[in-house]
Formats: structure tokens, C-alpha cells, sequence
């Protein structure tokens, strides 16, 4: 292929206001300058942040998406990680921990969800700050009818279709064809409910807070649920 998936999620999904957002947040809630980024895809809000003074450590299970981030969001106080968010043994203590963009929703299941914050509690200084969203479960509503969006990208046509196939399970298919060639990425999401996401931080004696309240934010409150746990 002519150009990665990395570039062409870039033209599907980059949104200049909500990753400006999302380090409006993460500048607020932040008590030190340490980040770990989990699931940072091409690295644009790793480079915003690097540019407004953290040190950023940032990881992704997907190869190309880490050679893009290289290439084009490289700083000297940001390294990038080829790897699972799964399995943090090998990183120090942070400040903050993130992961946004229902990224978490790539967990297959709860005990997937719980390993996460799991290594994240580890990896927290006292009084750190675990910041999320994930998929408001609305959404599995909104896609029982498949949700179809097409047209041209680095011109080239695609297809993008989204629908909710089990009780917590929502299907994304994503279709490039480029010259003679047609790129398939098929990835499933679950949805996970407030009650249970909040039994898991429980467990781990994070206090935390869904906030539902943003000051000039780009966030949709009735598409996501966004939160803050501290680590005690």
C-alpha cells in the first residue's frame, strides 16, 4: 500500500479541538509534569503536551502507528513505546496516566479493564491521576442500525461502517481501496457501564469522580463518560 493505517486513521479521526481539549484537561488535572499516554496512536496530543513542558512517555500495540508518531510528533522530552498496555512492568512512576479516544473500550472484557488499572495503580505516584473516557453506553443504541460514512481520503475511496452486534459489543469495518488493491481493518469495541467501571477503581482504592461537567470543551457528555481517578 502507498500509505499506512496509521495515516489514514489520521484523516479519519484527527480533530484539532478535541485533542486541544484533551490537553486542557490533562494540563488542569495534572499536579506534575511526568505523563505516561497509553493507546497515543499517531502521537498528536503527545506532541501537544510535549510542546506544553511534560514528559511524555507513550505507548501503542500498533507498529504503525508508532512510526508515524517518530516521524511526524517527535520531541526530545517524548519517547514512544511499541507495546501492550497490559503489561507496564517495564516503565518508572508518573504523575498522570491517560488514555483517551474510548480507547479503553478495546478491552475485550472487564477482567481485560481491571488488568489495566491494575498496571496503572502501579505506576502512579501517590495522589497521581488516572484520566479516561470511554464509550457512553448510549452509543450501543445508536448503532443497532448500521451507521455507514464514505467518501475519498488521500484520495483514495473507503467505506467505514459501525454497528452494535452483541448486548456490549460494537463492530467497526474500515475499507481502503487503493489502486487495484483493498485494505480490510475489521476491530470490535466493548461498551462498559458506569457501575462496573466503578466497581473495578473501587477495588483498586482509587477516588474518582465522572465528570460531567466541562468548561469550553469539544467533549460530547452523551457520547462518552469521561473520569478522573486519584490514586490514594
Amino acid at each position: 500500500m502507498k500509505h499506512t493505517f496509521a495515516q489514514y486513521y489520521h484523516e479519519l479521526v484527527y480533530d484539532k479541538d478535541v485533542y486541544n481539549s484533551y490537553l486542557d484537561w490533562v494540563i488542569q488535572e495534572s499536579k506534575g509534569k511526568r505523563v505516561l499516554e497509553c493507546a497515543c496512536g499517531p502521537g498528536h496530543l503527545t506532541y501537544l503536551l510535549g510542546q506544553n513542558g511534560f514528559t511524555v512517555d507513550a505507548l501503542d500495540i500498533d507498529s504503525s502507528m508508532i512510526n508515524y508518531a517518530k516521524a511526524h510528533n517527535k520531541l526530545d522530552n517524548i519517547n514512544y513505546f511499541n507495546q501492550t498496555m497490559f503489561d507496564l512492568s517495564s516503565f518508572g512512576l508518573y504523575d498522570t496516566i491517560i488514555i483517551f479516544s474510548d480507547s479503553l473500550n478495546y478491552c475485550a472484557d472487564l477482567k481485560e479493564l481491571a488488568m489495566f488499572f491494575s498496571e496503572a495503580s502501579k505506576h502512579l505516584n501517590k495522589g497521581g491521576i488516572l484520566l479516561f473516557d470511554v464509550h457512553h453506553p448510549n452509543r450501543l443504541d445508536e448503532f443497532r442500525q448500521e451507521y455507514i460514512e464514505e467518501g475519498m481520503m488521500l484520495d483514495n475511496y473507503y467505506q467505514w461502517s459501525i454497528q452494535t452486534i452483541e448486548d456490549n459489543k460494537i463492530h467497526h469495518n474500515i475499507v481502503i481501496y487503493e489502486d487495484d488493491q483493498m485494505f480490510v481493518n475489521h476491530v470490535e469495541q466493548t461498551v462498559f457501564y458506569a457501575n462496573e467501571i466503578e466497581l473495578l477503581l473501587e477495588a483498586l482504592s482509587f477516588d474518582f469522580e465522572r465528570i460531567l461537567e466541562f468548561n469550553e470543551s469539544e467533549f460530547a457528555l452523551d457520547e462518552k463518560l469521561y473520569y478522573r481517578a486519584r490514586k490514594g
